[in-house]
């Protein structure tokens, strides 16, 4: 795909005298975001009620940059319910301990991922229930 996109970049920059295009790979050689490694996990709690309800817990803080929006969708796709059905609780070391910290959007991954883990869980367990 690298090789596909560049030739796309030098064909664009052959036809346009001052506006230009670039391309660039930057490798990475430590986890998601934060060097110290243990900082790199996460946890969730996804619990699904009766109703079909869905309340899912995690460890990072929603502070205006639309973590909880995002675990829900990531929860109601993960578990095929309508996002109207899933509600986040708010961040507590009771339900998710030892939390990483919430910092350069690492969250949404991090989180993100052990919430589609927890549904993954959920889901083999509701299959033969659907």
């Amino acid at each position: 795909e690298f090789s596909e996109r560049r030739k796309h970049v030098v064909e664009f920059n052959a036809k346009h005298r001052f506006k230009k295009r670039g391309l660039a790979a930057i490798p990475s050689k430590f986890g998601i975001s934060f060097t110290f490694r243990t900082f790199n996990q996460a946890g969730a709690l996804v619990m699904v009620y009766i109703d079909g309800s869905v309340l899912v817990t995690h460890g990072g803080v929603e502070m205006g940059q639309g973590l909880h929006t995002k675990m829900e969708q990531v929860a109601a796709t993960a578990l095929q319910v309508p996002l109207s059905l899933v509600r986040v609780s708010e961040t507590s070391s009771d339900k998710v301990p030892n939390a990483s910290p919430t910092a350069a959007s690492a969250s949404s991954d991090m989180y993100g991922m052990a919430i589609l883990d927890a549904c993954s869980a959920l889901n083999e367990r509701l299959n033969p229930y659907r």
